[in-house]
């Protein structure tokens, strides 16, 4: 019989190699034993989640990775979490595929911790920051505070950070670079995610502004792919964001208003609630009645699909080997 190694452990990411080995003869894995995705009586569920979230850490095909999950999904019955812009061939059916469908977010570092600032190159001035830090918990946002999670870009930066924008204060008339062009960079690091563009001639005020110091907050705007909802140590509502499809990013003097309506619905849904009442709970800044029961001490759960998001990446963090990549 083969050895199968570890291969009732609960996440892909405890997977020892002879499990992989198991995994990939099983037809579970790609041929080098990345993205294994056991059957659903085996946790497949939490397997698939975690590989969707972690498609943009490949370093094969990012189409091929796709392809290989949705054959999966379909395997063990459970095509209805793949997102709705893969396509059959493991393409994405384009950035534009969430208009209309999932709103756009917008949020904002200032000061040190993500503050937008002059660089130079050769001459060449640049204006760079941290359009969004990890792991620190935000302010409240109206009712909830929300976190963002080291993986909640992994798929943009996968499919190329594919026609990300940076605009100062998010205005169309003050364009300063795109990804489309390479005038935009983005990139991912331990600390959150950064942006570095360069502006053409005819933005040399926001240049000024930002290296006179006038302007110094970033921003980034985004549609939520996937949220998390549970509680803070203080038992405070807490939205932790672990799949965001870059929208732009940007230097702002002005942040933007901190829309919640987005947050809210996700909220609503995932108790199956009328957004009115959760609405009415937000502006009453009681929104925690939805995790703590009235009748009892024992906290109500949101509905989860499989692990916590949070805790599948600590997993995957925590290892030397990552069976995704």
């Amino acid at each position: 019989m083969a050895d199968q190694g570890n291969i009732t452990t609960p996440h892909a990411a405890d997977l020892n190699a002879a499990a992989l080995r198991y995994a990939t003869a099983q037809g579970w894995a790609m041929a080098d034993g990345s993205y294994p995705i056991r059957p659903a009586n085996m946790h497949g569920r939490q397997d698939l989640e975690s590989a969707i979230r972690a498609v943009g850490r490949g370093g094969a095909s990012h189409d091929a990775i796709r392809v290989h999950i949705i054959k999966r999904a379909q395997a063990i019955g459970l095509s209805d979490l793949i997102p709705d812009n893969w396509a059959a061939d493991g393409s994405l059916t384009g950035q534009n595929s969430l208009e209309g469908t999932v709103e756009i977010e917008r949020r904002y570092t200032s000061g040190d911790t993500g503050k937008a600032e002059l660089r130079a190159d050769n001459g060449q001035k640049r204006i760079g920051g941290y359009a969004a830090v990890f792991n620190r918990q935000s302010k409240n946002l109206g009712g909830f505070i929300e976190v963002v999670d080291p993986i909640a870009f992994n798929q943009s930066r996968g499919d190329g950070w594919p026609e990300v924008i940076a605009r100062y204060n998010h205005d169309d008339n003050q364009l300063l670079g795109t990804t489309a062009a390479g005038t935009l960079r983005m990139g991912i690091d331990a600390y959150g995610l950064s942006y570095d563009v360069v502006p053409p001639a005819s933005m040399s005020h926001v240049v000024e502004l930002v290296e006179r110091g006038d302007v110094r907050k970033s921003s980034f705007a985004f549609r939520t792919l996937d949220d998390d909802w549970t509680m803070t140590d203080q038992g405070y509502p807490l939205r932790r964001l672990v799949g965001a499809q870059v929208v732009d990013v940007a230097p702002v003097n002005t942040p933007a208003y901190a829309d919640t309506s987005a947050g809210l619905r996700s909220l609503a849904k995932k108790f199956d609630a009328d957004l009115t009442e959760v609405r009415s709970l937000a502006e009453a800044d009681e929104l925690r009645r939805f995790f703590v029961r009235s009748d009892g001490p024992s906290p109500a759960r949101p509905k989860k699909k499989g692990m916590p998001a949070h805790a599948a990446a600590a997993a995957l963090l925590a290892r030397r080997e990552d069976p995704y990549v």
